[in-house]
């Protein structure tokens, strides 16, 4: 094969070689463990052989002391002074105190005196009640403090600072040497040692590495090197090398094919997963990402098309509904892997918009029919002689203009309702409730019986589009004033809510809406069944719902049969203009 070398062979490389690399930080490695294990060594030797010296000195104090103590209690009081000049060492100082604490021996005892001794008080004190008190002070001072005894009674306390003799300090430094020289040899031999140990190993590791770094520089055609041997570095060359081989022969299939799949399934509008028997999702493109939970589960309405699949091998389904969508589902059991492929279509928004225009064409003819009847039927009754009959031709003239009048308000509805729902989101700016409210109630002129009170709050702002605002008050106005029978009164309220939010409210107290009617006011072309809209085409509310939709709010009622209703708009608030603004 073209490119490729023999194994063993060296291959040529722009990695600039290191001098040492891997061997330098073995060696360091196996000096630093030697280092720590001799300076470990070190310390508790020393600190061992310290705390013996000490322990030794402060035992050596305190034998002296005693026997000391015990010459002054077999002496009267004012022989005590002699029995300290009889000690010719000049590290060991001492003081004699009476059973009242009075020091009855100088203060001062080879260039140290009482007064400077730590912890003489508490030490004495303790003498003096009859125990023995040793203190042990840095640089090897011990302090001791030992009651003194005349005829089987307490009569007084020694107290005696003494410092390390001098053939124990000699000791300790000569030892402290020793240990030196031996850390320092410990340090050395580590250092030879682990150099030549780490250049026996790194030396076959940077042959095989430096041929190995070519699988991942994707050059699987050339073999690897620093593969010889019978030991454990040798099986990891072979190792690699059959890796190689395998990567090799696998890597550019791979490659392309997975390159093709996720293309495909990313630019697919359809969901397709793979779902293992325990419901978990091994595979999604994007467009499952609805179906998909936070633990990559699939989500519950699935299970049951799922399991059909697993079970008997494939299942389809036009109508899968999940919530308030509806989906369609192929999905195929994988018996290699254990799992299901499933493929599904969100169909929802599809039948939602067949069955929008099915009901828009079917309720628009069904509006149209009857007047274009009426008018075909007063042009032919015309036809047939009527219109030489003067009263019989102006009652079917007036007929024709009605029939006309009603198709054109019809059209203007329905051309209305396009143009609302072609905007998909109006403009939306802060404008004063007051002002849209005040001028929505002077558009509607109310029948004699009839009161229509305004409830609005100062400085009452909101974010919206006041002119699609002002059509759909004037709308709710007119239907209200409609279905109540005088004497009645209708209200137009406007309030801030705790929500940050306004909300406009119409009052009446007309005939109310039945319950089973309430949820289907605001679908197009539907008139209540006598309660409400006695006139009209039942396109109103359905307009003044995608306007105040298209703004960003909602719009709602609640009513109860015979006692009246309010229908409300809730917007966003805003701050007040400076200025009114409508």
């Amino acid at each position: 094969m073209s490119g490729t070398t023999a194994i063993g062979e060296s291959a040529p490389t722009a990695r600039a070689k290191r001098p040492f690399g891997v061997r330098l930080y073995l060696t360091i490695g196996f000096a630093a463990v030697a280092l720590i294990a001799a300076g470990f060594s070190y310390i508790l030797i020393t600190g061992s052989s310290d705390q013996a010296a000490s322990e030794r000195a402060a035992d050596i104090t305190i034998g002296r002391a005693v026997r000391m103590a015990d010459r002054i209690g077999a002496h009267a009081p004012a022989a005590a002074a002699s029995q300290l000049d009889s000690v010719t060492d000049p590290g060991f100082s001492a003081w004699v105190y009476d059973a009242n604490r009075h020091l009855i021996t100088p203060a001062g005892s080879r260039g140290n005196r009482v007064g400077e001794v730590p912890g003489r008080s508490e030490d004495l004190t303790s003498a003096l009640h009859g125990q023995r008190s040793v203190n042990q002070l840095p640089n090897g001072v011990t302090v001791v403090a030992v009651p003194i005894f005349r005829a089987g009674h307490l009569g007084g306390a020694l107290v005696v600072r003494a410092e390390r003799p001098e053939a124990i300090s000699r000791a300790i430094a000569a030892l402290s040497g020793h240990r030196l020289t031996a850390a320092g040899v410990a340090l050395a031999v580590a250092i030879v040692t682990g150099f030549l140990i780490a250049t026996a190993i790194t030396s076959r590791l940077k042959r095989l590495a430096s041929t190995a770094a070519r699988i991942t520089e994707g050059r699987l055609d050339e073999p690897l090197e620093g593969t010889g041997g019978r030991d454990e570095i040798a099986d990891l060359g072979v190792a690699l090398e059959t890796m190689r081989i395998a990567l090799r022969e696998t890597f550019g299939a791979l490659s392309s094919e997975r390159d093709r799949l996720s293309a495909i399934f990313d630019a697919l509008d359809d969901a397709v997963m793979v779902v293992g028997p325990d419901g978990e999702v091994r595979f999604s493109n994007p467009a499952a990402e609805s179906l998909v939970g936070p633990d990559r589960m699939a989500i519950g309405g699935l299970e049951p098309w799922l399991r059909r699949a697993s079970q008997r091998g494939s299942v389809e389904h036009d109508a899968m509904r999940v919530g308030d969508r509806v989906f369609a589902i192929g999905a195929r059991k994988l018996s290699a892997e254990n799992a299901v492929l499933a493929v599904v279509r969100d169909r929802t928004v599809a039948l939602r918009r067949e069955v929008a225009e099915r009901e828009f064409v079917s309720n628009a003819a069904h509006e149209l029919r009857n007047p274009i009847a009426g008018i075909s039927g007063a042009i032919e009754v015309l036809r047939a002689g009527a219109k030489d009959d003067p009263q019989a031709r102006e009652h079917f003239l007036s007929r024709l203009s009605d029939d006309a009048e009603r198709v054109s308000r019809i059209t203007d509805s329905l051309l209305t309702l396009a143009r609302i729902e072609a905007i998909g989101e109006a403009r939306s700016e802060a404008f004063d409730v007051p002002i849209v409210v005040e001028e929505a109630s002077q558009a509607v002129a109310p029948p004699d019986g009839i009161d229509v009170g305004l409830e609005v709050e100062p400085d009452l702002a909101a974010e919206g589009d006041p002119v699609l605002l002002r059509q759909v008050l004037i709308g709710l106005l007119t239907n209200a004033l409609k279905n109540t029978r005088p004497p009645g009164a209708v209200t137009l309220r406007a309030r801030r809510e705790e929500s940050d939010q306004v909300l406009i409210e119409v009052i009446d107290t007309g005939t109310g809406i039945a319950a089973d009617e309430v949820g289907r006011v605001f679908e197009r072309f539907y008139r209540g069944s006598g309660a409400l809209e006695q006139e009209g085409f039942g396109l109103g509310l359905s307009i003044a719902r995608r306007m105040v939709g298209v703004m960003g709010g909602e719009i709602g009622v609640e009513s109860e049969l015979g006692v009246g209703s309010t229908f409300w708009v809730r917007l966003p608030s805003a701050k007040p203009a400076p200025t009114p603004v409508a």
